[in-house]
């Protein structure tokens, strides 16, 4: 029987999972590289004719936490602690695309909860060091505020969120039946959403007195205003009526959450894309070494 053509989400996720591997030394990827890219095609290609694109959401989750984890450790032992200016804003490209694919997640299928929003947080990070990479050299000190500011308001996000959730502060009966506990919770979130759009913002800026991004330079400005909004309007509706002891769920109204998500969502996909799209013309451009 002729095996069913793989689609294009699946070939995409390869790609990625390609590039992701740059994380690790290059002696680990020429020893390693083709089987492991072998073995995670196949687990793909089976996710997603099992269980769709919930299937490769949760294969990507173990994934990346999986290579983060194995080839700091690689990179520990071999002592090669830096990758070249392209390799990082190709991964940071592809970081911020699968993080705004997780941000879509949660629009898609609200019961993934807390460990879609960590994964893109997570993800983030690493298109805010790509896009950095991308400025270094014109974004000077605006940039690099932006890039600290912008690490801390996703850092403080995630140590809230955690704390939310372990503390028992953050969680469905909480808010429901003593409100009052999760406003402190709600309150770091939403100043350290804003810290990170503060951040991206001054990144915008910066791309744009640098001029480097000709088609997509007023896209980190524009998203970090759609931060910055979003956390002002979570201040008004989740906050402080938390801090008042009245739960802001009752009656379910997601649509400000989901939005959110949805703009947030589709700003890191399009800029992961054109960063890791730019760094490959680039290198694809690039003249031959001469012999």
């Amino acid at each position: 029987m002729t095996p069913k053509p793989a689609s294009g989400l699946v070939l995409i996720s390869e790609g990625a999972y390609r590039l992701l591997l740059n994380l690790y030394p290059r002696r680990f990827r020429d020893e390693w590289g083709l089987h492991m890219s072998r073995t995670f095609r196949d687990h793909t290609r089976q996710q997603y004719e099992h269980n769709g694109i919930l299937g490769l959401f949760g294969l990507w989750m173990f994934t990346t936490m999986n290579v983060v984890q194995t080839a700091l450790e690689e990179r520990a032992q071999s002592g090669e602690w830096f990758m070249s200016k392209d390799t990082m804003i190709r991964i940071g490209g592809v970081a911020s695309a699968f993080g705004g694919l997780c941000w879509w997640m949660m629009v898609i299928a609200p019961y993934s909860g807390v460990p879609a929003m960590i994964l893109a947080l997570v993800l983030g990070l690493g298109g805010l060091v790509g896009l950095y990479s991308r400025l270094a050299g014109q974004a000077g000190r605006l940039g690099l505020a932006g890039l600290v500011l912008g690490t801390m308001g996703t850092l403080v996000t995630l140590a809230a969120m955690v704390w939310g959730v372990t503390s028992g502060r953050l969680t469905p009966s909480t808010i429901r039946g003593e409100p009052v506990l999760a406003a402190p919770v709600a309150l770091i979130i939403v100043l350290a959403e804003m810290t990170l759009g503060i951040g991206l913002a001054l990144l915008g800026v910066a791309s744009l007195r640098a001029a480097p991004l000709p088609q997509w330079r007023g896209l980190p400005l524009g998203l970090g205003l759609v931060y910055i909004l979003f956390g002002i309007v979570s201040g008004l509706t989740l906050y402080v009526p938390l801090s008042q002891g009245d739960n802001p769920f009752d009656p379910w109204n997601p649509g400000m959450l989901f939005l959110g998500f949805m703009l947030w969502g589709t700003g890191w996909l399009v800029l992961g894309t054109m960063l890791a799209s730019e760094a490959d013309a680039k290198v694809a451009q690039s003249p031959p070494a001469s012999a």
